[in-house]
């Protein structure tokens, strides 16, 4: 078994035996309640920790530089898979364009995943004789071959939740409660990644809610029963319009991680 089985073994028994979201009817979408769930008050919520210690998951995906094991540049990074609780499991990467196999695209299980010195770039245990056990098709992660995945014998099993790519979330509608429906706010523009976890999910409000700048908000998984499932174009947040009206803009020059 390839060290990369293991991670797609994981996607696989994971895997929703629902319907596409994206075929499901908007209005029941529109008007699904959101479950209990455990939600922080925003009065209490501050950026304090997410500067000193966060990382933007697009800046991580766009400007990250990959590197093997004796430091030389192999490829570029791709996503960022995450479990349904918002867990890091692993990064993707395309590698290897001018090995003889050509680019190829790697699963590394992120506790296989260092950071560069100069924080700049990420050092993965691929090289070109060991690519093999980390490599797997590009359309493995499609949220439409996830959700249409099977298990042989178990057909008709309920399956848990399953993972989901960093991009999959970043550029969905951000929605607000209008009691048991939700009303469009934003949209997700990014996620702020610390210790290994989703600790934020960073929003751009239409100009209905000021429209300039972007707002960071606490992170609800599908785990966390907060509305939101992987696939859907929605990420429904637990607040109401009210409550957003004082959230002070996030300013990604602030970061100090």
């Amino acid at each position: 078994m390839t060290k990369f089985t293991t991670t797609a073994a994981l996607f696989a028994a994971t895997a929703l035996t629902a319907a596409p979201l994206a075929a499901q009817d908007e209005q029941a979408d529109m008007t699904a309640p959101i479950q209990d769930a455990e939600v922080v008050p925003l009065t209490q919520w501050t950026y304090d920790d997410l500067y000193a210690e966060g990382v933007s998951a697009e800046a991580f995906i766009d400007d990250m530089e990959v590197y093997s094991p004796n430091g030389e540049e192999i490829g570029d990074m791709e996503d960022i898979i995450l479990s349904p609780e918002g867990d890091v499991i692993a990064i993707v990467a395309e590698v290897g364009g001018f090995w003889d196999i050509g680019d190829t695209h790697v699963s590394v299980p992120f506790e296989e995943v260092e950071m560069t010195d100069d924080g700049e770039g990420i050092t993965v245990p691929v090289t070109e004789e060991t690519v093999e056990d980390y490599d797997f098709a590009a359309d493995t992660f499609d949220p439409q071959a996830m959700s249409d995945e099977t298990m042989p014998g178990v057909d008709d099993a309920m399956f848990a939740p399953r993972a989901w790519r960093a991009s999959e979330l970043i550029g969905d509608y951000a929605r607000l409660r209008d009691g048991d429906t939700f009303m469009n706010y934003g949209y997700v523009s990014d996620l702020v990644l610390s210790e290994g976890q989703v600790e934020a999910v960073v929003v751009q409000p239409t100009g209905a809610y000021g429209g300039v700048g972007y707002r960071a908000y606490p992170y609800y998984g599908y785990a966390d029963g907060a509305g939101w499932t992987a696939g859907s174009p929605y990420y429904d947040m637990p607040y109401r319009e009210q409550d957003v009206e004082d959230m002070q803009r996030f300013d990604y020059g602030d970061f100090t991680s």
